[in-house]
């Protein structure tokens, strides 16, 4: 009798330890990102790439280097977190969160009240 309980606890166990699935879990971390938006052109300082809208592609393209016809103001860039390597993804987010008018630069603070870049 104690043989065949025996026999049973370990039919059991390698039953239960087959049928384990194994779960893979990938991290993902945010990565910091610059945004420029009077070009809507994005940079990853670690990379050195940036990321701009091509208008003869219709789409976004990765270079280290950009076109003459693209030019940033250093001074206007935002620093952007986002989890991937596609900052772009959340460009209509950022073209309003930092749109410009009257070629004064809306700047959101923590509070509701929106400032400008001269006052």
């Amino acid at each position: 009798m104690k043989k065949i309980l025996f026999l049973l606890l370990i039919c059991g166990s390698i039953f239960s330890a087959s049928a384990q699935t194994t779960t893979t879990t990938t991290t993902t971390t945010t990565h910091k990102y610059y945004y420029y938006p009077t070009s809507n052109v994005y940079f990853d300082e670690l990379s050195g790439n940036y990321w701009y809208w091509d208008n003869t592609s219709s789409a976004w393209s990765m270079t280290q280097t950009l076109p003459a016809t693209i030019t940033v103001v250093e001074t206007q860039r935002y620093p952007v977190t986002y989890t991937g390597d596609d900052p772009w993804k959340n460009n209509a987010a950022d073209i309003k969160k930092y749109k410009s008018k009257n070629g004064k630069e809306k700047v959101k603070t923590r509070d509701t009240k929106i400032k400008t870049k001269d006052e």
